[in-house]
């Protein structure tokens, strides 16, 4: 069962920022709306409160016990034929219309339509003012009025009358969906800005938790031998931690080679021992006695230097520079193959650093190179390329007899010899492709272009020095 990977620091604090302050932000629009709203229709309503308090005072009684008004209102829109500002003064009658007295010649003839129920509040709140919308007499434009009405009893009376004014309240629409337009736009920057700045933040904030990621990264690439700067108090004790670890694997490497190098040479001496009687000897059981004892020290020095190539493999920091190696093999080698006339081609990269133990690539190399030396006829290439995925190839070609597919897996084999005529204990290919393997590597026999053998060890380098 696969175990999903934890979202990223920066993602889980920006969301963890983003968690209350959206919603924070949301709430203070919509409060800001209602406050706006409700400020707008009071700015809104105080002109229609004025007009039917002027209609109260002008509305007078006469002869014939009708209404007439002693002035108009000033606002010549009452006026004007559908105009958008209408006043109407009349009578409830069964506690479901208002039958219209005097109306504004805005009104055009036409009645506002009043719900029974803004009609009974109107009744049941006395002379307090009452608030409410209907629609306007402008079917056409679709008007929506906002009312103001009061219940009033007039001098001369026998029943309350309704004073109203309303007006086209599209004006208060615009400006609060205008307000509501420029909320949301200023809302979404904000909250764009703030995530930015809330990312920033964190990017700043965890800005030591990288270096010290790329510290360890130049640790384990070779660059370092330990996690080296200056960290805030929060991460300092991981990076000494870490510190005390590398330098705990280094000791407890440095012990395992001790630990072998110490089983090397109590081995040794007793099978020395062992060869020696074998070899002088004159009973039967001698031979057996030769063969197995070789066996052992074959055994034990393949053993031994793979224990040392597995801890040199696990070990932090190590690093070694190719081309000396390399280079001091091209020169050597002829010389001890003078009866050749031996010609090594060098070609490929150069400076590149082998993230490993410099024994161990003079162990492969070496091994490798004189190999070819002894199998080839005249010549040897060694190719150095490099990929993007932290690795290098060392391809060592040859001209000489070659291997088939089968020799060369025979050739892998431990203690195996294709050429018994051929000084050597079998264990050098062996020894490669364990060393090799020690360090994620790979080792693969081919055949060349030159004829020969091409053998090419795949190694970890150290990137972007």
């Amino acid at each position: 069962m696969s175990i999903k990977p934890p979202p990223s620091l920066v993602s889980s604090l920006v969301r963890a920022a983003a968690l209350w302050a959206v919603p924070g932000l949301l709430l203070t629009v919509i409060v800001l709306t209602w406050l706006s709203n409700s400020s707008t229709y009071r700015s809104f309503d105080e002109p229609l409160e004025s007009a039917v308090l002027g209609l109260i005072a002008s509305v007078e009684t006469s002869e014939d016990r009708g209404l007439r008004l002693s002035r108009e209102l000033p606002d010549p829109r009452y006026q004007r034929a559908l105009s958008g500002k209408y006043w109407v003064i009349g009578t409830i009658e069964d506690d479901s219309q208002i039958v219209p007295i005097l109306s504004s010649r805005s009104l055009y003839g036409a009645s506002l339509p009043i719900r029974r129920d803004h009609i009974q509040e109107l009744a049941a709140q006395g002379q307090e003012p009452v608030r409410f919308t209907t629609a306007g007499p402008d079917l056409d434009a679709g008007e929506t009025l906002r009312v103001v009405a009061r219940q009033v009893i007039l001098p001369e009376m026998n029943s309350a009358v309704i004073v109203l004014a309303a007006a086209d309240r599209a004006p208060v629409m615009r400006s609060t969906r205008n307000f509501i337009m420029t909320a949301v736009t200023l809302l979404a920057l904000l909250i764009l800005g703030l995530t930015l700045a809330v990312y920033a933040q964190v990017r700043v904030g965890l800005r030591p938790l990288f270096e010290l990621g790329r510290r360890i990264a130049d640790v384990r690439e070779g660059q370092a031998v330990s996690v080296e700067g200056v960290y805030p108090p929060e991460i300092a004790p991981l990076a000494r931690e870490l510190n005390s670890l590398i330098s705990h694997n280094k000791s407890v490497v440095e012990r395992a080679q001790t630990h072998v190098g110490n089983l090397a040479h109590a081995l040794k001496t007793p099978i020395a021992v062992l060869r020696n009687e074998a070899a002088y000897a004159e009973t039967t059981p001698s031979d057996v006695v030769a063969r197995q004892t070789e066996t052992m020290a074959e055994q034990v020095d393949h053993h031994l230097r793979r224990a040392r190539a597995a801890a040199r493999g696990q070990a932090i920091g190590v690093r070694t520079e190719m081309d000396p190696v390399i280079d001091g093999l091209v020169r050597t080698l002829p010389r001890i193959y003078r009866d050749k006339d031996l010609t090594i081609e060098r070609a490929g990269l150069k400076g590149l650093v082998f993230r490993g133990h410099p024994r161990d690539f003079e162990d492969m190399v070496g091994n490798l190179m004189d190999n070819a030396a002894k199998w080839t006829k005249d010549r040897i290439d060694v190719v150095v390329r490099a990929d993007d995925d932290g690795f290098c190839e060392v391809s060592i070609s040859d001209n000489g007899p070659g291997l088939t597919a089968e020799e060369g897996k025979i050739a892998l084999q431990r203690g195996a010899r294709l050429d018994e005529a051929t000084p050597g204990s079998g264990l050098g290919l062996s020894i490669v492709d364990d060393l090799a393997n020690a360090y994620n590597g790979k080792f693969v026999l081919g055949r060349s272009e030159l004829g020969g053998l091409q053998a090419v060890l795949r190694l970890p380098v150290v990137k972007d020095l």
